[in-house]
């Protein structure tokens, strides 16, 4: 199968690495810095070309031909749409890690993506990855379990990072605004930094403090989870000190991508900027935990009858839970394992095999319990 992967950066390039391995896929990487993409392109052994996802008529030719294409070019909210719309027109399937509400509301909540996607005979996949992506995952292989669901409630906690500036764009974005969430049937809007709560994750990571915050899985879960009532999700950064960093700049307007004056960058750019600079090492460097993420998915409904609840919880150790998963994501794509139009992972039509498959990665271990057992490391069948 022939493969297209756009972004060659530090997700990207640990996928373009696991598809080379697959003597099943002809890969190709793009990139539109050309030294990043050779880079990748000689260390995997592949072809690589430059362009810009935002030349339109570019990106549909290098497009053209390829069975599907994976879009690894954040920040989504930017491109996932230019990207999704290229792939369907030229007809071949589309996977990402979009992490960005926004792209999920607009391709989930207007049944116009999905009618189109599915004209053409296309699988459209977002938000593959950790959150979202194994969390909706986790949550399939619930539903599957129980009768009737009634309340999801998707719970994180991951190192604030000064090394890895996109993470912390991405975080600092989802809680500049009102994230959804979904709330007694309906969608709702909560305020970034709100709905504070601990959460006992297993060791080593212990109690942690988390709070509303936009992630898609809210959307996702109400589009595919039928009866749901309720679904939530919060997170934070371990360190305290990062999660105040982050509130006081989402105060000051440093998240807003609109410059203040002509041909001056805009407060989030400066941000960035400031903060990989050597001289942002003094205000912004925070001690990393030697924690792995942590993921908690916990799917409360009923079985047979009586009350149910279901819990998984996830660690990372390191990026290998976003990167392993998008790649087999692209390859269950590529084989048509998936119906046209527009998915996530929640709409996943028999899990089983996938977790199976991702746990063959040692870094990603997963505990599973129900009720008031005792967690076990997950065991499929």
């Amino acid at each position: 199968m022939k493969l297209v992967l756009l972004g060659c950066g530090f997700h990207g390039r640990g996928i373009a690495y696991q598809l080379a391995r697959s003597a099943a896929v002809e890969l190709r990487v793009l990139d539109r810095d050309a030294s990043r993409a050779s880079a990748v392109g000689d260390k995997a052994g592949v072809p690589w070309q430059t362009v810009d996802v935002t030349d339109h008529d570019g990106l549909r030719e290098v497009l053209a031909g390829a069975d599907a294409v994976v879009n690894a070019v954040g920040p989504y909210h930017q491109t996932a749409l230019g990207v999704i719309e290229a792939a369907v027109d030229v007809g071949i399937h589309y996977v990402d890690m979009n992490d960005d509400h926004e792209v999920a509301e607009a391709l989930l909540l207007d049944p116009a993506w999905d009618e189109r996607a599915r004209r053409a005979d296309v699988t459209v996949l977002i938000d593959c990855g950790v959150v979202p992506g194994l969390s909706g995952l986790l949550v399939r292989h619930a539903v599957e379990q129980v009768d009737r669901t009634e309340r999801v409630a998707i719970r994180f906690a991951w190192n604030y990072n000064r090394d890895y500036p996109a993470a912390i764009q991405h975080f600092l974005r989802i809680n500049s605004g009102d994230g959804p969430q979904y709330v007694d049937g309906e969608h709702a809007r909560m305020r970034p930094f709100e709905g504070r709560e601990d959460v006992d994750f297993q060791q080593p990571i212990g109690r942690t403090g988390v709070y509303f915050t936009g992630v898609p899985d809210p959307v996702a879960i109400a589009r595919f989870v039928p009866g749901v009532q309720n679904a939530t999700a919060k997170g934070a950064f371990y360190q305290p000190e990062a999660n105040r960093l982050l509130e006081d700049m989402v105060r000051w307007g440093f998240t807003s991508y609109g410059p203040p004056a002509a041909q001056t960058p805009s407060p989030m750019d400066y941000l960035l900027t400031f903060l990989g600079s050597p001289q942002g090492e003094r205000y912004f460097d925070i001690p990393r935990r030697d924690l792995p993420l942590a993921l908690r998915v916990e799917v409360e409904g009923s079985r047979a009858g009586a009350p149910a609840t279901l819990y998984y919880e996830a660690h990372d150790h390191s990026r290998r839970a976003t990167t392993t998963f998008t790649a087999l994501a692209a390859l269950a794509v590529a084989n048509r394992e998936l119906a046209p139009g527009v998915l996530a992972p929640e709409a996943w039509p028999h899990p089983l095999p996938f977790l199976r498959a991702l746990l063959e990665d040692r870094h990603i271990e997963i505990l599973q319990w129900r009720d008031r057992e005792r967690p076990r490391p997950m065991r499929l069948p």
